[in-house]
């Protein structure tokens, strides 16, 4: 299906992500029609065909979306620690403002258990934010002191193991105690980075 571009269009497709971001968080996924969104939106449900092919891809649009607002969008600094630890700890240090994102992720893996296109369009965009922390840390490894017995791939998703399983927990009703000491232990962690491999 091609994608409209026109202002308005774009304009439609942003507002419909935003609330089926908000709507699938809060009410689940599962629980969340496309009928459901388009009567929020005040729009037809042909409407919505318009511009995602089903709400499997609405979905990862959310999710992708969202992690490219609250997570991509961390300025980097260019004074004090290496670019990882402070981006790291900067982005741990802001965990409650991501509590949708996590949420949204949760509800797209419980559909994934059953539904093999969740699943795709799911882990197809996982992949590609991921892919695109590796390559960032592969391309300034040395620039950041990043030890070379560190699988940049494993720390990436050691990182992000990290954040998603939070997410199980704040389900749970189980938190952090406080931001700050959740920043510190991401800040740990990125500094850990640099230190040579235990034998």
């Amino acid at each position: 299906m091609p994608t409209r571009t026109t202002p308005k269009a774009l304009a439609t497709r942003e507002a419909l992500i935003s609330l089926a971001a908000e709507m699938f968080a809060k009410r689940g996924y599962l629980q969340t029609s496309i009928r459901d969104i388009a009567r929020e939106a005040s729009m037809t449900t042909g409407a919505i065909y318009g511009h995602f092919r089903n709400k499997a891809e609405l979905l990862t649009e959310a999710i992708s979306s969202r992690t490219e607002s609250d997570l991509e969008s961390i300025p980097e600094t260019q004074v004090g620690p290496p670019q990882h630890v402070s981006v790291l700890y900067e982005a741990a240090l802001r965990y409650r403002e991501r509590r949708e994102l996590r949420s949204l992720i949760l509800q797209g893996a419980a559909a994934a258990v059953t539904d093999d296109e969740t699943r795709d369009r799911l882990r197809d965009e996982q992949l590609a934010h991921l892919q695109r922390w590796i390559d960032g840390y592969e391309a300034n490894r040395i620039q950041l002191g990043i030890d070379d017995a560190v699988n940049i791939r494993d720390a990436v998703l050691f990182s992000w193991a990290a954040e998603v399983g939070l997410g199980v927990l704040e389900s749970l009703g189980i938190e952090p105690k406080s931001k700050k000491t959740w920043a510190d232990l991401y800040s740990r962690f990125g500094r850990s980075l640099a230190l040579p491999a235990e034998e």
